[in-house]
């Protein structure tokens, strides 16, 4: 009698937390994008990797983690981009990713913000990443966002000394991941 209770007890137990756990959302590779735009350039980069375990009713347990590749850079110019990806600026061989990891999700109006670390070069940065999620027939959705970070922040470029140019590292990136279940 009492294996009975016990395994009643663990079934239970396991068929309880698979209603309480966020739901693990899985990227389209292929069809997210991360566009970044500084002073007059614009580009890309691709290969986004991301785990998304993401559950509007159940944020205190939800996570994200997203990587890209830094040598998928592009930014219409062959010279440029080869040049962005030296020790100059991204060192992609010395740092080929560029990682967030969310350490608490929290609703904010319409959208969420994930807060976590940004590392990029060799730097980690606490951030606030805004995001929205659409979600349609409970196994598709996208998640997009707008976040600002600042390139001498993470030694991607050098601080200015010309008062003029202050704030010319201001890099503004547009994220959207198409998800499935």
């Amino acid at each position: 009698m009492k294996k009975i209770i016990l395994s009643i007890t663990i079934i239970s137990a396991f068929a309880v937390s698979a209603f309480t756990l966020p739901a693990l959302w899985k990227a389209d590779d292929k069809n997210s994008t991360v566009s970044w735009e500084i002073s007059d350039k614009k580009g890309t980069f691709t290969n986004l990797a991301a785990t998304l375990n993401f559950d509007k009713a159940n944020l205190a347990d939800s996570k994200i983690t997203a990587a890209i590749d830094v040598k998928t850079l592009k930014a219409g110019n062959e010279k440029l981009e080869a040049h962005l990806l030296t020790a100059d600026f991204f060192d992609a061989e010395k740092f080929p990713k560029i990682v967030f990891t969310s350490t608490e999700i929290k609703a904010d109006g319409a959208g969420y913000i994930a807060k976590g670390t940004l590392k990029m070069k060799d730097s980690t940065k606490v951030i606030s990443l805004p995001f929205t999620f659409t979600e349609s027939d409970k196994i598709k959705g996208i998640f997009s966002g707008t976040m600002t970070v600042m390139a001498t922040d993470y030694g991607v470029m050098k601080p200015q000394k010309d008062p003029s140019k202050v704030g010319a590292d201001k890099v503004m990136i547009y994220l959207t991941v198409p998800v499935t279940k």
